[in-house]
């Protein structure tokens, strides 16, 4: 109806044209103008602008971080990185979300900042510390001590969007402060978004958005008509056009609190690998009544599903009576629960639902299969997922871990390694996910030795290298 409603505007604002005037404005088209005006006058006291020097070690944030968080252009050669500035500066977006100073952003805005300046709309600038940090939703809160009043904005809830809403992106573009740009959600739910997943990025849901977000967004809000945060705008895909992506509103009112007062989100975790049981329906031996669930790849040693009895072939398909549907959903659901929390699992075993009782622990970033820290021999790896494969071009079958990082200057660049090269063996032993390669690298990387490693980069046959691991 609504619709049908602008289309006559418009032809009123035709018929209603003379030659040489100004054609009469029909009073929708002046109110939403109108709307939009206001809009911007009442949200732009609230979003600020986010300057970070970065400590030195040559770390890529702010706008590089953002440059490179989808595949689609190369990483710089590890020669070029040298000769980066030792002490990067980025900008972002933020927004306050209360009155005492606390303000909400991207961790990809903030991440490893020794220096951060916020800048409100008046052009007053204030140093910021890190209240809090949660690389697996990409949210981060810092605070500022401000001798002025400081205006907050309202949250919405994610969970009651439709596509089709509209969506106003505030924030830094490219640096320039206050800017405003209008669209619509262009989808829900998005899920499975490999590149960012290769970034940390483990819990997505995201909200797509063709409102304009450019470099420079990342951290600022996503609103909706009312003038309230329905999202926090995260990242882009760097080619295309008007696709934005934003982490829901509704996400960061589960973590932020706990960011304010402990520094971190605690999470319960079940210790498995899995995949969507919709890539396994079709398999007669598992018999499954249909395509829900997550299938169970692998069981780490000693951890709550190990404990359980959980095996690999399992397919979860309930957590506490409610069903689960996919893979991420079922990460999402335990992972709402605090540690120490028992749940009871729905899973489907031998051709028949049985009922497992699990006392989950808490998650961590390497648990969790998000990219770990850095270790001493220079490498970072993800899990190696069939999106992933796919995303490469890589043989399905291909298993094992793959590169998303190679630290300049570091033995894993010495033996040739690269970003996106995916490791199969570490001392002539397979391995297939990012905990196994940590475990089996601790055992052979003796002080003073060499690892030997089989990687398989792109399209080519398998190769292997040494990494010479360091004396002290």
């Amino acid at each position: 109806m609504k619709h049908h409603i602008f289309l006559i505007a418009l032809a009123a604002t035709a018929a209603l044209a003379v030659p040489g005037t100004a054609p009469a404005q029909p009073p929708i088209l002046q109110q939403l103008e109108d709307g939009f005006v206001q809009l911007h006058d009442q949200l732009r006291p609230s979003v600020v602008n986010i300057d970070v020097k970065g400590k030195d070690q040559g770390m890529e944030m702010g706008q590089m971080e953002e440059l490179y968080r989808f595949f689609n252009l190369p990483m710089p050669s590890p020669e070029d990185r040298r000769r980066m500035p030792s002490r990067p500066r980025g900008t972002g977006s933020g927004f306050i979300y209360d009155p005492e100073g606390y303000i909400i952003t991207n961790n990809h805005v903030v991440e490893n900042a020794d220096e951060i300046t916020v800048r409100l709309s008046n052009g007053k600038e204030y140093e910021a510390v890190v209240s809090g940090t949660d690389p697996e939703t990409d949210l981060a809160v810092i605070k500022i001590e401000a001798d002025e009043p400081l205006r907050a904005i309202p949250l919405g809830d994610s969970d009651a969007l439709k596509v089709g809403e509209f969506a106003i992106a505030i924030g830094s573009p490219r640096g320039l402060e206050g800017s405003m740009s209008v669209g619509h959600i262009s989808a829900l739910g998005r899920e499975g978004l490999a590149e960012l997943a290769a970034q940390g990025l483990t819990f997505q849901n995201l909200i797509q958005t063709d409102a304009a977000i450019n470099l420079g967004n990342s951290g600022g809000p996503l609103c909706n008509i009312r003038g309230e945060v329905i999202g926090i705008n995260t990242a882009i895909i760097l080619g295309a056009n008007s696709i934005g992506f934003a982490i829901p509103i509704n996400t960061a009112k589960e973590a932020v609190p706990m960011l304010i007062s402990k520094g971190k989100v605690s999470r319960g975790y079940l210790g498995v690998s899995i995949d969507d049981a919709k890539n396994y329906a079709d398999v007669d031996s598992l018999g499954l009544p249909d395509s829900d669930g997550a299938v169970v790849r692998q069981v780490q040693p000693g951890t709550p599903a190990d404990t359980a009895g959980i095996k690999t072939y399992d397919v979860v398909r309930k957590v506490n009576g409610e069903p689960v549907k996919t893979a991420s959903e079922l990460v999402r659901r335990i992972s709402s629960f605090s540690p120490g929390t028992k749940v009871v699992l729905e899973v489907w075993r031998d051709k028949a639902p049985t009922a497992v009782e699990i006392t989950l622990t808490e998650r961590n970033v390497a648990d969790g299969g998000a990219a770990p820290d850095k270790d001493v021999l220079g490498v970072r790896v993800q899990e190696l997922t069939p999106q992933l494969l796919e995303r490469m071009g890589m043989d399905a079958a291909l298993r094992g871990v793959v590169v998303t990082d190679v630290e300049p200057g570091s033995p894993a660049e010495e033996a040739r390694l690269m970003q996106g090269d995916v490791i199969t063996e570490v001392g002539q032993q397979s391995v297939t996910s990012p905990a196994e390669f940590r475990s089996t690298l601790e055992k052979h990387a003796v002080p003073g030795k060499s690892v030997l490693v089989r990687f398989v980069r792109g399209n080519n046959d398998p190769d292997i290298t040494v990494i010479r691991v360091p004396k002290d």
